[in-house]
């Protein structure tokens, strides 16, 4: 089943490896990646579709994500 995430991120190539990176390690399939520049330069839209095959639950994507630098809010797309 797929699950979207959105995240306010800082603007760069480097946090978004980073994001995907961990995402990855921790088994989660990414299935697409959509990355804005949001109204304030500084930051970036993240949306990010993720394939639960495993049955991690989005909330596991959610808590891994919030642990990295550059991350400033995570939260699930309904």
């Amino acid at each position: 089943m797929d699950k979207r995430v959105y995240a306010r991120v800082s603007t760069g190539l480097e946090v978004l490896m980073r994001v995907v990176g961990v995402l990855r390690r921790k088994r989660f399939n990414v299935k697409g990646v959509n990355m804005v520049d949001a109204t304030d330069s500084k930051f970036a839209d993240l949306i990010i579709t993720l394939e639960d095959e495993f049955g991690l639950g989005v909330q596991q994507a959610i808590n891994q994500m919030e642990k990295l630098i550059d991350v400033y809010e995570v939260k699930e797309l309904v």
